[in-house]
């Protein structure tokens, strides 16, 4: 079974429970007197029906345990006040603390609509708090509010953009100390990827960084974009080797910059990647089996063995639309019981029908579709080359070059599936595992996309190269706390993390987040984590 081989989930500890309560979104800051400070979100659900309360935790022992300090903010849904969403914490250079916090997604999320932002101030290390101050800041799910270089200060966020209908991550500056602020720059937008979320970095020197989740999930990665003007302009989005729900980021002491977020194209739960963003900029990785499977090399292939409770599919990146031109091919034998799917792939956007096309490989047969007439003989017991292509409306399958399936594809417009956490092969492109009995063995799989505006992409593994396909995810990708599905029990929910390298201490890493992991449905609580330099090394 599959364990992962980067994980320190054995560190985690709980933080805080707050009694039949939803406790979400923590983000902490360290005082220059070694107390910690954390802002969490203490709410009646995840997305709150009734009552909230902004909530300032503190620490003096490294954050193994914590008191309640202060209530910077609450609201009564019930009494017509505006739902509050996300909090964020900031320490600024002068000295200051500042807790920033949306409201309602849906009154504030479009470029027309007014500023939900709003701001609560301390002067007393947190004690006491003022507000709260409508800052004008535009947008939805703000990040931290950071000093930059020059002296302003920051805050990004993301709203939706009339002309394209779709959303922008923006950066809003102040240069009076957070009485005033204005739009600087949108940061990324591309009319196509759902940028949202976006964590800044300040970088070495005045270089700026801004990672963001893409939010089509289904396959599609984080994104990056740089400034060296003090975000007066911004790179072209570029992918990331990862795909993280809000990220958050930030510059290690060594000069690597740390990112954590919710995992959502490999294993299921929060996860941390750690490098050099601009030498990786642009580097793709394909998503991992999101829960136990059982996957090994032997020989020159890679064996899948199914069973109950195990998924192996591995996702790649989905074309753009139906109109994209694909070639997508794996050689492959199965083994099972006769009239059973073993294996599968599956090919987002572009179906003949549905808007997906799951190519399911049995012993003796394969198919598009249900219907006993879909099912075309083939022996797939012995090494099989299985293609599928489309360019132009016209999809085909071929096995060993030989047409045996074809249909047409009418052009669909829409820019995606959104698939937050799953395997579901509709709406992802993936090659794998399908149903829970027989064997596949896998020697090599090819994926090629010509897209109309997006970047073209290509893809291939072969066994004998002798590294699983999600090498990457395995050997880069840290798993702080797992969080998978589980029969009778709530969705997984957890993601929006927030850490600090301790001061005094050789680079540990103190990292906080919630997870609804063993609550009842509809409730959570806040876990930490000590990371230490060798877990990141």
């Amino acid at each position: 079974m599959h364990v992962h081989p980067r994980s320190v989930s054995h560190k985690v500890f709980e933080v805080w429970r707050s009694p039949d309560r939803f406790t979400k979104n923590p983000d902490m800051v360290q005082l220059p007197s070694g107390r910690l400070l954390l802002v969490y979100s203490d709410t009646d659900q995840h997305w709150a029906q009734e009552t909230q309360v902004l909530t300032v935790l503190a620490s003096d022992d490294e954050g193994l345990t914590w008191f309640k300090l202060a209530e910077p903010g609450r609201a009564d849904l019930r009494a017509g006040d505006e739902r509050l969403v996300t909090p964020r914490l900031s320490l600024l250079r002068d000295g200051r603390l500042v807790v920033l916090c949306d409201h309602d997604d849906y009154g504030h999320f479009h470029q027309t609509q007014p500023s939900g932002n709003w701001a609560w101030w301390s002067r007393d290390g947190g004690e006491t708090w003022t507000g709260p101050q409508v800052t004008g800041i535009e947008g939805f799910e703000p990040d931290r509010m950071m000093d930059l270089p020059d002296g302003r200060l920051a805050v990004c966020s993301h709203m939706m953009l009339t002309e394209s209908q779709c959303y922008a991550d923006i950066l809003s500056c102040s240069d009076d100390g957070g009485q005033t602020w204005y739009r600087h720059a949108i940061a990324a937008h591309d009319g196509y990827h759902r940028f949202c979320e976006g964590g800044l970095i300040v970088l070495d020197g005045d270089e700026l960084a801004l990672v963001v989740r893409e939010n089509h999930s289904g396959g599609i990665p984080s994104y990056v974009v740089f400034s060296r003007d003090g975000g007066r302009s911004w790179t072209t989005p570029a992918p990331l080797p990862f795909a993280f729900h809000r990220p958050y980021g930030k510059l290690l002491r060594d000069g690597r910059v740390m990112v954590t977020g919710r995992h959502v194209n490999g294993g299921l739960g929060t996860y941390a990647w750690v490098g050099d963003l601009r030498a990786e900029a642009g580097t793709y990785a394909l998503g991992g089996p999101r829960i136990e499977h059982d996957a090994k090399l032997e020989g020159d292939a890679l064996l899948i063995t199914n069973g109950p409770d195990l998924e192996c599919r591995y996702t790649l990146l989905p074309p753009e639309s139906s109109r994209s031109e694909v070639y997508f091919q794996a050689e492959l034998r199965v083994e099972g019981p006769a009239d059973q799917a073993v294996a599968l792939l599956s090919l987002t956007h572009i179906g003949i029908g549905p808007r997906s096309t799951v190519l399911r490989i049995a012993p003796n047969w394969i198919a598009i579709g249900d219907r006993v007439d879909d099912h075309k003989p083939v022996d797939m017991t012995g090494y099989r080359r299985v293609a599928i292509s489309h360019r132009g409306g016209l999809l085909q399958v071929a096995v060993d070059g030989q047409v045996l399936i074809q249909g047409r594809v009418h052009w669909d417009n829409s820019a995606g599936v959104q698939d937050f956490h799953g395997g579901d092969p509709m709406s992802r492109t993936q090659f794998g595992q399908a149903g829970e009995q027989g064997r596949s063995w896998w020697r090599s799989v090819g994926y090629r996309v010509h897209n109309r505006t997006l970047s073209d992409f290509a893809w291939f593994w072969r066994a004998a190269d002798g590294q699983l396909p999600d090498h990457y995810q395995r050997t880069r990708l840290i798993q702080i706390h797992p969080n998978r599905p589980e029969p009778n029990k709530p969705w997984p929910d957890h993601g929006y993390s927030s850490w600090l390298e301790l001061a005094g201490r050789d680079g540990r890493i103190l990292f906080v987040d919630y997870t609804n992991l063993g609550d009842p449905q509809g409730k959570s609580h806040l876990v930490g984590c000590h990371i230490d330099p060798e877990d990141i090394a």
